[in-house]
């Protein structure tokens, strides 16, 4: 969901109306596991599953659109690209470095993430013990209909980047383009295949003939290089999944 949310806010919608989007249905899949919990419907465990599935399902959708879209909307409302020097009003001069700033910024962003995740969870918990999980689930909703409001507070005030196409797309093709012909039932031959120095030369528009280059292909070699250090690099965030395994099951088990 977090590519989909991106490509659609790159190519569509900008990302300020795909966050508003995103708000809505993630606040209509909060609901649902509301109502999936309320005594009326958890009396009958078969119904209260089903909704409680559904409302997971949307509420997912929802924040995975949200939440690769955030973090990018916040670097746009910091448009300084070099240093700088200003002249304070008590007339220090400084420079001001915009790595800096963008550093300053994300660090209060998710320093106030984390205490309004543990804020939460020790609320809910708690919420869950004394009263149902109900009243677990909508606390959380309660918060996010806020959400709503803070974008419409900032509707004008907030630096809004139009859409201008994403690379995805044309990187996935390319990618799949690579990859033909060099696969085969002998893992061996597939393996040396792939790892013959060719898999992205192969690919470079300077490789492949007018006559049958792709009408998708209009970028130049260097892109392609630059696809190339950009899955070396998502090379890594292949272990990401193993590392939120067990924090989420560590932090599970703290909460229980």
């Amino acid at each position: 969901m977090p590519l989909f949310g991106a490509y659609v806010a790159d190519t569509y919608l900008g990302r300020y109306k795909t966050i508003c989007w995103a708000l809505a249905i993630a606040i209509t899949g909060h609901i649902i596991l509301v109502v999936s919990a309320t005594p009326l419907v958890i009396t009958h465990p078969n119904n209260s599953l089903a909704c409680f599935l559904i409302g997971l399902i949307i509420m997912g959708v929802g924040t995975g659109t949200f939440k690769s879209n955030i973090s990018p909307l916040i670097a746009e409302q910091l448009p300084l690209t070099k240093m700088v020097t200003r002249e304070l009003p008590s007339g220090e001069r400084v420079i001001v470095d915009p790595t800096v700033t963008q550093s300053r910024v994300y660090h209060y962003f998710y320093l106030f993430i984390n205490i309004g995740a543990l804020v939460g969870q020790i609320g809910m918990v708690y919420a869950e013990k004394w009263v149902g999980y109900w009243l677990a689930y909508l606390l959380p909703t309660i918060l996010l209909c806020l959400c709503p409001l803070v974008a419409l507070w900032g509707r004008k005030r907030y630096v809004r980047t139009p859409p201008s196409g994403s690379v995805l797309g044309k990187a996935t093709a390319i990618f799949l383009l690579a990859n033909k012909g060099r696969w085969s039932l002998n893992p061996v031959s597939t393996y040396k295949r792939l790892n013959d120095g060719t898999f992205w030369e192969n690919v470079k528009p300077s490789h492949i003939p007018v006559e049958i280059r792709p009408s998708w292909m209009t970028f130049d070699d260097a892109w392609v290089d630059e696809v190339k250090r950009g899955f070396a690099a998502c090379e890594v965030f292949l272990w990401y999944p193993l590392y939120w395994l067990t924090y989420n099951q560590l932090n599970n088990n703290l909460t229980s």
